[in-house]
């Protein structure tokens, strides 16, 4: 008689709202980013925190996903934050010419 065995793995933590808005640390930590390149991703326009200064600034924890994308354009495909920015736009861009032709 065989017996199968299952491995669950259980994780602590708290459940979020999506649109909690977190501080520069705080949103850095929940990217498992770095600071510096929170803030050069504000410098080139692909986060768009609330508030003036990076003290008072202010991230939506649903921003994650653009983090991670330009993360993953930044550590696997060695492009630089410009150049992710860049991407970032021409990949908008080619999701709303695509939503214009489906409605055709």
């Amino acid at each position: 008689m065989s017996v199968k065995y299952s491995i669950v793995k259980i994780h602590q933590g708290r459940l979020v709202d999506e649109e909690e808005e977190l501080t520069l640390m705080q949103f850095s930590r929940a990217c498992s980013v770095l600071p510096e390149l929170i803030i050069e991703m504000v410098n080139e326009g692909i986060l768009e925190p609330r508030g003036e200064h990076a003290g008072s600034w202010r991230f939506k924890l649903a921003e994650r996903e653009m983090v991670r994308t330009v993360m993953h354009l930044h550590d696997d495909l060695r492009v630089n934050i410009p150049g992710a920015a860049l991407a970032l736009q021409l990949l908008e861009r080619i999701a709303r010419l695509e939503a214009v032709l489906a409605r055709r």
